[in-house]
């Protein structure tokens, strides 16, 4: 048999098509983004006033709260993208992050209604996390099915990138507010553009959305007849193995990645007594540098490897994680920036090589599904807990440092099973189906060979 090559037959993968599909990705994260760098203001809008470390936890359980409902967002979306195709599910996330994100900057707040503005509050955050739950994984899956076989790890990285540079969109968004507003009318509205600015950038996303088209090898799989009734029982029955190493290596990322990019902003300003406009300044900075390493870390995994360059950024997290928020707490700026920059280095080779892995272990006809119910498990357990686990351990030891020994942690007991239990998937063909114990159009859909697709198609 011949070597299958590197790009799929017929559909050479260019810019467009990782434009196409991280633009989406950066809108929905923006959208996503500011809720945690708006914390501190969030809570003195939705909550009573009297106690401002409540009101800020109260905000981060909200946060958390909405991350439970992305594994539905996984179903839902994976379920679409798996039996009608990428762009479809892809399409549909980004509609209603962008509507749920525009409500949210219309919404009362607790001093017009009281408790009803928290549940509404509530409401939106559960609905932008059921979108954001199909979003990620469907982005990852569509640039790994798209992407040359030699590059799908820098292709995939792009992802992680489009998923972080929203923060310091926002941050140069609220940071242009705040300079052109006193805070006497930051507090009274102009908290509310960032997120009504969610409406235009939907439709920006939508458009390019719209213009996708479906990748060759998900087209293959449909033709071939391996596609199975429900996509994501027919996963979890035959890749739960793999969809527990996902979960294991995603919880690194989710934790991690979400105390640089929600709660630093906060844990800067309220702990070390940074202001604002310079918290959001070096976070920013500190994405930017982190956003570089991701793409290097997916260009280094094509080159040598998935697990030795994610191994790589989980020792350096267990070794650096603490120091570099003991850097941070020296009082001086260049401490906090370098501190942010350290931890994030650390977390940038795990962040952007595990979504192509995660995307390489499973066939295309549940891909979709298990990749995106294996990363929303874990980010409902670690990602939407992050800013509140950190905030309330810094609150219950006094220990400025404990963020970072959570995170720390974290990576220590994944490095274990990762070294242990993962094998490279770097340079390997896609699958197509899985073996169902059904035939369909001529083909055992656990047949994967050039020739049986043929014989189908």
């Amino acid at each position: 048999m011949t070597a299958a090559p590197s790009t799929p037959p017929g559909r050479p993968t260019n810019r467009r098509t990782i434009f196409g599909a991280t633009v989406g990705t950066l809108t929905e994260y923006y959208d996503f983004a500011i809720y945690g760098l708006m914390a501190p203001t969030i809570a003195s809008q939705f909550f009573p006033k009297a106690d401002s470390r409540a009101a800020l936890l109260s905000t981060f359980v909200i946060f958390a709260l909405g991350f439970l409902f992305r594994p539905l967002g996984g179903f839902v979306f994976g379920y679409l993208g798996d039996k009608f195709g990428r762009t479809r599910a892809l399409t549909s996330a980004i509609l209603l992050m962008a509507a749920t994100t525009t409500a949210i900057g219309l919404l009362p707040t607790y001093a017009g209604v009281g408790l009803l503005s928290p549940v509404l509050l509530l409401v939106c955050r559960c609905l932008q996390s059921v979108s954001n739950g199909g979003e990620f994984a469907g982005a990852t899956s569509y640039l790994a099915e798209s992407a040359p076989r030699d590059k799908r790890a820098t292709f995939v990285s792009a992802v992680t990138v489009s998923s972080a540079i929203p923060a310091v969109l926002g941050a140069i968004v609220i940071l242009t507010i705040s300079v052109l507003l006193d805070d006497a009318a930051f507090t009274a509205w102009g908290w509310r553009i960032p997120f009504l600015l969610g409406a235009p950038l939907g439709l920006i996303g939508l458009y390019v959305r719209l213009r996708l088209a479906e990748p060759e090898v998900f087209i293959e799989m449909k033709a071939a007849g391996v596609a199975p009734r429900n996509p994501l029982l027919t996963g979890i029955r035959t890749q739960w193995r793999k969809m527990l190493l996902v979960f294991c290596a995603a919880a690194v990322t989710a934790s991690s990645f979400y105390i640089l990019n929600s709660y630093m902003v906060t844990y800067t300003e309220t702990e070390l007594g940074v202001s604002r406009n310079a918290s959001l300044f070096m976070n920013s900075t500190a994405i930017v540098i982190f956003c570089v390493a991701v793409l290097l870390g997916g260009r280094a995994a094509d080159r040598f490897g998935r697990r030795p360059v994610i191994i790589t950024g989980l020792v350096a997290l267990v070794v650096l994680g603490v120091p570099a928020f003991l850097l941070m707490q020296t009082g001086h700026l260049a401490g906090v920036l370098l501190g942010q920059i350290i931890f994030g280095l650390c977390i940038a080779p795990v962040s952007g090589v595990v979504p192509a892995l995660s995307a390489e272990l499973f066939p295309t006809s549940v891909r979709y599904s298990c990749n995106s119910m294996s990363y929303n498990l874990a980010y409902t357990v670690f990602a939407g807990t992050a800013p509140f686990v950190a905030a309330w351990l810094v609150s219950l030891t006094g220990l400025l440092v404990s963020p970072a020994i959570y995170a720390s942690s974290i990576a220590l007991i994944s490095g274990v099973i990762v070294f242990c239990f993962l094998k490279e998937t770097g340079g390997t063909a896609l699958e197509q189906g899985v073996d169902t114990g059904e035939r369909q159009g001529g083909v055992r859909p656990g047949d994967h060979s050039d020739a049986a697709v043929a014989r189908a198609s």
